[in-house]
């Protein structure tokens, strides 16, 4: 096991496109950490340099307390397990479980104790005699992952390794990583596109973005505190309604965000979080997640009137998508290629707005509905884009 460290990191290829910016990051000894992000955010780029698969341009990466920029990927301990599953397909499962053994020119019983010990963390055992054309997409990825471990190496690096799997079998996988890297305690680096996987597997989440590390925390703490409006709309299923506004004070201290038009009391308890609001009086961006949304009761004063576009109805919750008269604004659109983000210059109009409501409420398309808001669940965000402190 390892410790991993990116220290002021660069990558910059000869065409001039910079990949990497400033990566500075340190991965604990026995820790699973996630990097996520959209595509061409850097992630796999990163991955790929700490594999030595990469040339870095700058900085250093450290496995353990030795810097490995210039070893190859043989001499830095490191296993991989890749999107496509790699597997020799004329081998059967034993022989590709060997197959990394062999190299290290293992006596025989020792390659048979290690590929028997694998195949029985992973439930190969019943497989080691079939080929991969004889296996599902899901034994495939186990048998992958296997000759990963068989050589117990200092850090795991999984590419995207659950991409070619249904729904169900992700999901499945997902757990046996998760519990496999738990029982083994290695250092594990793992990336992917999907932000559940993030938030379900890794003990932290590095989001990437536009080649910059955007925030690095736990699952929950990205969650309850993203760091600016890229993570806040990125983590979260819907993503988090973010829109423009004007935060007020008036003479008797009490804070308000203009909310469709009226104002929208802000509690003490959300005031009491944020401790330079004064610095942010004006035009603020305001983030809303789906689930704050309820159908209003009559007379409620933190209402909005909508009209209904779109009902998801998933059984246990309906996802509602509506058009309101506030400002909405694209995360992904106003984070911009070198990682900053910068908020769009449009006028107020109705935009498209997300809630999620209980399944016991009957929501029609081309309906007009009133929401309510719990205020106390608001995100203020500065209006160049980052989380007000």
């Amino acid at each position: 096991m390892a410790t991993v460290q990116f220290d002021r990191v660069f990558k910059m290829y000869a065409n001039g496109h910079s990949a990497i910016k400033d990566l500075s990051l340190e991965i604990a000894d026995g820790e699973f950490l996630v990097f996520v992000g959209p595509s061409g955010c850097g992630k796999s780029t990163a991955l790929r340099m700490l594999a030595g698969l990469e040339d870095i341009s700058a900085g250093k990466i450290l496995i353990g307390d030795r810097v490995v920029n210039q070893y190859t990927p043989q001499q830095r301990n490191i296993a991989m397990v890749f999107q496509n599953y790699a597997l020799y397909p004329h081998m059967t499962v034993r022989q590709n479980l060997e197959f990394p053994l062999r190299m290290l020119k293992l006596a025989p019983r020792q390659m048979a104790a290690l590929v028997r010990e694998a195949a029985e963390k992973l439930s190969l055992v019943e497989l080691l005699d079939r080929k991969p054309k004889q296996l599902s997409g899901g034994q495939r990825q186990r048998v992958a992952m296997g000759r990963a471990i068989v050589r117990d190496p200092a850090v795991f690096l999984m590419d995207e390794p659950l991409s070619n799997l249904d729904a169900k079998m992700r999901s499945q996988i997902r757990t046996e990583i998760t519990t496999l890297q738990q029982r083994m305690g290695t250092t594990t680096v793992y990336v992917t596109h999907d932000q559940v996987e993030a938030m379900t597997m890794g003990d932290r989440v590095a989001v990437m973005q536009g080649g910059k590390l955007q925030q690095v925390s736990s699952p929950q703490d990205l969650y309850d505190r993203p760091a600016n409006i890229f993570v806040a709309g990125f983590i979260g299923s819907p993503a988090m309604n973010i829109f423009r506004s004007r935060l007020s004070k008036d003479e008797r201290g009490s804070w308000s965000i203009d909310f469709g038009g009226k104002p929208l009391a802000l509690p003490a308890s959300l005031v009491q979080q944020y401790q330079h609001l004064d610095w942010h009086l004006g035009q603020i961006l305001v983030g809303i997640r789906p689930e704050a949304f309820t159908v209003a009761s009559a007379g409620d004063a933190n209402s909005i009137n909508v009209e209904v576009k779109t009902v998801e109805v998933l059984g246990h919750e309906t996802i509602v998508y509506a058009m309101a008269s506030i400002d909405i604004i694209d995360t992904d659109a106003a984070s911009q290629p070198n990682g900053s983000s910068q908020t769009p210059t449009t006028e107020t109009h109705s935009s498209l707005l997300a809630a999620r409501i209980a399944s016991s409420q009957t929501i029609q398309t081309g309906q007009p509905l009133t929401l309510s808001v719990d205020s106390s669940k608001l995100y203020l965000f500065s209006i160049d884009g980052d989380l007000i402190e």
